[in-house]
């Protein structure tokens, strides 16, 4: 805060972990909120089908293998067609897996192979024997597939058509004993089972989570890893928290046979059933309907101080409370401290305990006034400007308790087993208002007129403190980088912008941050590459019709305005020239200045949406030159050599954007449609060599 105040908070995950928690649990990233239990009765171990797999390619298919019919089924959720991509019949094919560049890899533990599958053309690239061993399943991880392979056990990097390389040495857990492992996924991280019993360990042995009954894990980029249970149990999740696992509320996954799960390319976690395959329901957790969380002592450093105001970032859903109880002291030593009680779900390692601050008095807690209910800021947070709108809110508390040099607050929540409220953050200011040092010394000579007028009027120095702290952080209102949403219109118009509404917020900031600079040179094709740059997030490229002319329709042995030029075999005599000869893009008679000259393109990659191609169109119109004349040309699925392609002017390499792969049958000659699996393949000079390079 400013000068004369500063805050205690509790915001980092460490810092939640060393309160004293009773019906609450930790939320991942700091915070807390009610404790819960799975909302669905266990199953005996035992019951699944044959460990199988499920993978997504880029069309959202879904790939799921069958080992005991040796097939892969292909099925679109949208026609629910059923067919296999690779010829034949396999040998109990087990795990699957979509790499990058759209190959699907089949382990065919019966086999002792892996099968590459091209999904484009929908044919075998390759079929890897693995000589060391069984292979069980297969996980796409960094741009490498990996392959779990058993007997002996071991990791094994695949890529395509290369050979199989050694990958990290796999290590079993030490305990328990006799586990086997199954499954593999990106991190990487292995499942190892055996006796109803499941570890989640790193291929050097170390174990992450223990789950009875795991049949599978899958991990998303956010670093969340599920690990699916038995037919009838939820899917459990986890989240890695400063070192620590912290667990997420369950997952419902109705129908699941433990077959296998998979990420789909929306990020939602898919699994196998006995008709196909289905995505997860949500959280089935059952939440305790109320539970508190007591912090540790906070300490200002001053005697006899009255502490300000507290604020809480929470998330109160309808049907949900948060009530807040205060405990001030001047006595450095607790006698009789509250027992620590630690999220029963798990909490990130706290480094040094033995240096957290004491929790509060039981007897003194026991004693101090009722929870008090917390006020909703309709103004939002406390700080001098607004901050980006969430679903968490600010709510605000004076510190009902006399002076004191430490200060305890217990929070206690209140939900329902469907909802829980969610604290984020808290923050207390120390030390509280000064007003009663203008007020006459006769009304705050009594120690509960002093608490009665402190309470009183804290509310009103809230907001003088807040105008004052506005005033003093004003310069934050001049930065285009910083500037609040709502002060940012009224910063442009210094520069005599209108902002257009159909830009982005950081488009629009970026606008004001260079218009002085940008407007100094407009009508250049610098700004106006610039200002479209600005707008579309990627550079386009300005063509003048010039650099495409080609020389001029040039005759010889003509003069301008003579006789014209006879052809080759013509007569001499009544065109006085013997050949007619033209150099360059245009033909006699016609002026390419005139058609070149003061017209350029604007080139975008890829498509624009109506409302974009507006905004690209305005922009042109605003900030070309006068004497000009210019288009737009969308290049959308890209550039065709004879058409669009110019060498060293419109000339892109990289990816295609909007083109769908050929298919016989289907699709038209040249029309727009690729042959084949964009790879990097042989270059001039390096790699290609006459008479050895493939095509495909």
């Amino acid at each position: 805060m400013d000068g004369d105040r500063s805050v205690s908070m509790l915001v980092q995950p460490d810092q939640w972990a060393r309160c004293a928690h009773l019906g609450t649990s930790l939320m991942p990233g700091g915070g807390v909120e009610l404790d819960w239990t799975e909302d669905v009765a266990p199953v005996p171990v035992g019951g699944c089908t044959e460990p199988s797999g499920l993978a997504f390619d880029r069309s959202c298919l879904a790939y799921r293998s069958r080992p005991a019919l040796g097939v892969v089924d292909v099925v679109d959720a949208r026609s629910d067609p059923t067919q296999s991509p690779c010829p034949g019949a396999m040998n109990r094919p087990r795990g699957l897996a979509v790499d990058g560049r759209e190959r699907l890899y089949v382990a065919e533990t019966g086999a002792r192979a892996v099968l590459v599958v091209d999904l484009w053309s929908r044919r075998l690239l390759r079929r890897v024997p693995i000589r060391s061993g069984r292979p069980v399943d297969v996980a796409a991880d960094c741009g490498r597939v990996l392959a779990l392979v058993r007997r002996p056990d071991s990791l094994v990097v695949l890529d395509g058509r290369r050979n199989p390389r050694p990958g990290p040495e796999l290590v079993p857990p030490r305990c328990p004993e006799g586990l086997q492992p199954v499954r593999v996924t990106r991190g990487p991280l292995v499942l190892w089972t055996g006796r109803g019993q499941g570890v989640v360990a790193t291929p050097d042995g170390t174990t992450q989570l223990e789950i009875d009954g795991a049949t599978d894990l899958e991990a998303t980029a956010a670093g969340v890893v599920v690990v699916a249970r038995q037919p009838g149990q939820p899917f459990r999740r986890f989240a890695r928290t400063d070192g620590d696992w912290l667990e997420l509320e369950p997952l419902g996954a109705p129908g699941y046979d433990g077959g296998a799960i998979a990420l789909t390319r929306a990020d939602r976690i898919a699994y196998t059933t006995a008709a196909g395959f289905l995505t997860t329901t949500g959280s089935v957790a059952r939440h305790v309907t109320s539970g508190t969380v007591t912090t540790y002592r906070f300490d200002s450093g001053t005697y006899r101080m009255r502490w300000g105001r507290m604020f809480l970032d929470a998330c109160l859903p309808p049907q949900t409370e948060v009530r807040a109880q205060f405990l001030t002291s001047d006595v450095d030593e607790v006698f009789d401290p509250v027992e620590e009680a630690r999220p029963p779900r798990g909490s990130p390692v706290v480094r040094h305990p033995e240096l957290s601050p004491p929790l509060p008095s039981r007897t003194m807690l026991e004693s101090a006034d009722k929870p008090a209910s917390l006020f909703r800021r309709p103004t939002g947070t406390e700080e001098p400007w607004p901050t980006p709108a969430d679903s968490y809110e600010t709510y605000e508390s004076p510190v009902a308790a006399g002076p004191g040099r430490y200060l305890w607050v217990q929070l206690t929540l209140t939900g329902t087993e469907q909802v829980t409220p969610r604290v984020r953050a808290l923050r207390v200011e120390r030390p509280g208002h000064q007003l009663l040092n203008s007020l006459p010394r006769s009304w705050s000579r009594d120690d509960a007129d002093v608490d009665f007028l402190h309470r009183y009027l804290t509310p009103i120095d809230g907001v003088l403190h807040e105008l004052d702290w506005r005033a003093a952080q004003r310069a934050i209102l001049l930065d285009p980088r910083s500037t609040p949403a709502e002060a940012l219109p009224w910063l442009a118009s210094f520069a005599g912008l209108v902002l257009d509404q159909r830009w982005s917020d950081d488009a629009r900031r970026t606008l004001v941050a260079e218009a002085y600079r940008l407007y100094a040179r407009r009508g250049t094709k610098a700004v106006l590459i610039r200002l479209l740059e600005i707008f579309l997030e990627r550079r386009p490229v300005i063509v003048e019709q010039w650099q495409l002319r080609g020389l001029g329709g040039t005759v010889l042995g003509t003069a301008p305005g003579g006789l014209a030029a006879p052809v080759v075999g013509g007569s001499a005599s009544a065109t006085g020239t013997l050949g007619r000869f033209t150099i360059g893009g245009r033909l006699p008679g016609t002026d390419s200045y005139q058609l070149s000259a003061h017209r350029f393109t604007v080139l975008v990659a890829g498509r624009l949406t109506p409302e974009q191609r507006d905004v690209v169109d305005g922009l042109v119109a605003a900030h070309r030159p006068a004497h000009t004349v210019a288009d737009v040309c969308e290049l959308g699925s890209g550039m065709r050599v004879g058409e669009r392609l110019r060498l060293s002017l419109t000339s892109f390499v990289g990816p295609t954007a909007r083109w769908n792969p050929a298919i016989v049958g289907q699709t038209r000659v040249s029309s727009d449609g690729i042959v084949g699996t964009p790879a990097v393949g042989a270059r001039l000079g390096e790699s290609s060599v006459a008479g050895t390079v493939r095509v495909g």
